[in-house]
C-alpha cells in the first residue's frame, strides 16, 4: 500500500478526524456540488479537506454507511424540508444503494417526527420568557424557529435587552443545530406540557434574515429599532439583510389597490392621519386613491388644520396599522412583501 494512501479504521466514525469526515462526504456529493461546497470554505479548512480527500483511498463498507448516517442526521438536525430530502436521497443512494439509503431516511423520518416541540394550551409570552430568562441565546433562538413569530416578538420584549438582542441575532444566522440544544429544549417544553399540550408548528427551515424581520415586524419602532441597532454594530452584513426584510409602513405603499382597500377598512379611523404626516405626498396619494372622496377631504383637512402630535405617537399609530397589515397577511386577506416593487 502506498504511504499516501490510508486504510481507514474499522466501523464507526469516532476515530475519523472532522476533515477525513468531511472528505467523505464530498467524495459522495459528486465534483459539481463538492467545488461549490469547497467555495464556501476558508482556505486553512480546504486545505486540510483536501488533503484527507488525497489520503483516503480505501473505504471499508461499515465506515461509509457510518459516515453517511451521521451526515444524514446532523442534516435533519437543520430542519429538513422537502428539497432537502430529495437531495439526500441523491447523495445516499448514491454512497450506499436504494435498499440502505431508504433505511436511514426512514430512521431519520421518524426522528424529526419526534422533534416537533409543544407547549402548554394558551402559553402566554410573560411565562414563555420566564422560562427562558436562565437559557442561552442559542436555546431562545431555536425556540424562536418553532413558535409563532407574533410569539416570539413579544416573549422577547419581556426578556433583558441584551439577551433578547443576541438570542435574535442567533436566530438570524441559524443553521445547523447541535442535537444537545435540541433535545434539552424539548425536555425544557415537555416539561412545561400539559396532557392537553398543543404542538406548535414544524419548521423546515429554522432561522435566517427573513424569519428575523418577521420577528422584528412584530416589534414596536422604538425596540425594533435597538435590537437592530445592537446586531448592526455586531454584524452590520446580517443587520442588513435583517433590514431588506423588514415591513415597514413605507412598504404599505407596494401594496396592490384591492390589499390596501381591505388595510383601510380594518385600520381605527383615528390612527391614519398621525401615521400619514410622516410620509411624502407620494404615499399619501396611495392612500387616497382607496378612499371615498369624502374621507380624503375629512383627512385633508386633518392633516393641514389638526393640532400638532409628537413624532413618537406619529410612529406608533404607524406600527399599528403595519401590525394590522401583517394579521390581516397572516389571515390570507391580503399580501404584503418588503422588497418586492410594483411594477
Amino acid at each position: 500500500m502506498s504511504e499516501t494512501q490510508k486504510q481507514l479504521p474499522a466501523p464507526g466514525t469516532g476515530q475519523l478526524s472532522g476533515p477525513e469526515r468531511a472528505a467523505m462526504v464530498l467524495r459522495e456529493l459528486g465534483e459539481e456540488t463538492a467545488a461549490a461546497v469547497l467555495r464556501e470554505m476558508d482556505e486553512a479548512t480546504v486545505n486540510r479537506v483536501s488533503a484527507a480527500m488525497t489520503a483516503l483511498k480505501i473505504v471499508p463498507p461499515q465506515v461509509r454507511e457510518d459516515v453517511m448516517l451521521s451526515f444524514a442526521s446532523d442534516l435533519g438536525l437543520t430542519g429538513i424540508g422537502g428539497d432537502s430530502i430529495k437531495f439526500l436521497n441523491r447523495v445516499l443512494v448514491s454512497a450506499l444503494g436504494e435498499t440502505q439509503a431508504k433505511e436511514i431516511l426512514d430512521r431519520l423520518t421518524r426522528v424529526e417526527r419526534r422533534s416537533a416541540f409543544q407547549l402548554p394550551p394558551n402559553t402566554d409570552a410573560r411565562t414563555l420568557a420566564m422560562q427562558m430568562a436562565n437559557e442561552r441565546p442559542q436555546t431562545i433562538a431555536l425556540l424562536l424557529a418553532h413558535i409563532p413569530h407574533e410569539l416570539g416578538a413579544n416573549m422577547l420584549t419581556f426578556l433583558p435587552e441584551t439577551l433578547a438582542t443576541e438570542a435574535l441575532y442567533r436566530f438570524s444566522t441559524l443553521d445547523v443545530v447541535s442535537p444537545n440544544v435540541v433535545t434539552e429544549l424539548r425536555d425544557m417544553l415537555e416539561e412545561m406540557t400539559s396532557a392537553t399540550g398543543t404542538t406548535v408548528r414544524r419548521v423546515t427551515n429554522l432561522g435566517g434574515a427573513k424569519q428575523a424581520a418577521d420577528i422584528l415586524n412584530h416589534f414596536q419602532t422604538g425596540m425594533s429599532d435597538t435590537v437592530l441597532s445592537a446586531i448592526d454594530t455586531r454584524d452590520a452584513k446580517t443587520a442588513e439583510k435583517i433590514r431588506e426584510n423588514l415591513f415597514t409602513f413605507i412598504d404599505l405603499g407596494k401594496l396592490t389597490d384591492r390589499s390596501l382597500q381591505i388595510l383601510l377598512r380594518e385600520v381605527p379611523g383615528e390612527k391614519l392621519a398621525p401615521a400619514l404626516r410622516l410620509v411624502d405626498e407620494t404615499l399619501r396619494n396611495r392612500f387616497f386613491q382607496n378612499l371615498s372622496a369624502r374621507q380624503v377631504e375629512i383627512l385633508k383637512e386633518e392633516l393641514r388644520s389638526g393640532p400638532p402630535i409628537r413624532r413618537a405617537d406619529a410612529l406608533v399609530a404607524q406600527s399599528d396599522i403595519v401590525d394590522v397589515a401583517l394579521k390581516l397577511s397572516g389571515e390570507g386577506r391580503i399580501t404584503i412583501s418588503a422588497t418586492e416593487e410594483m411594477v
